[in-house]
């Protein structure tokens, strides 16, 4: 889950900002100097939340944080940049599998509590 934050919040948006980044933020009214700066501040929330993604690994929050985020990410382009939801490697199947990810780490997290909990008893 942290190399999937990081990755998105580094390649598409700091190293290489990709033009579908910039266009989803241009459709809401940002001009192309203010696409490329929230570019570059959600790129680097994003690789703050990958860190926050390891430091609290045994935590809940942050999947359960990544399932919103996902949810509201994939709405936001529908309702922005539907012609998105179209394409090759779109949203729709990106972010169902980033959200299947992090329902697999919560139940995980159940498993490694509960196993923790027997080996107490």
């Amino acid at each position: 889950m942290a190399f999937i934050w990081f990755y998105h919040g580094l390649v598409p948006k700091l190293l290489y900002p990709h033009e579908d980044e910039l266009a989803m933020s241009m459709a809401i009214g940002l001009s192309r100097a203010g696409a490329e700066k929230a570019a570059t501040i959600g790129g680097m929330l994003e690789i703050a939340f990958a860190i926050a993604v390891l430091v609290f690994w045994r935590q809940r929050w942050p999947l359960l944080f990544t399932i919103a985020a996902m949810v509201g990410l994939l709405g936001f382009v529908v309702m922005f940049q539907p012609v998105l939801v179209g394409a090759a490697f779109n949203p729709v199947t990106t972010n169902i599998a980033v959200m299947a990810l992090a329902l697999v780490g919560l139940h995980l997290q159940r498993v490694l509590d509960a196993a923790d909990a027997a080996s107490f008893s």
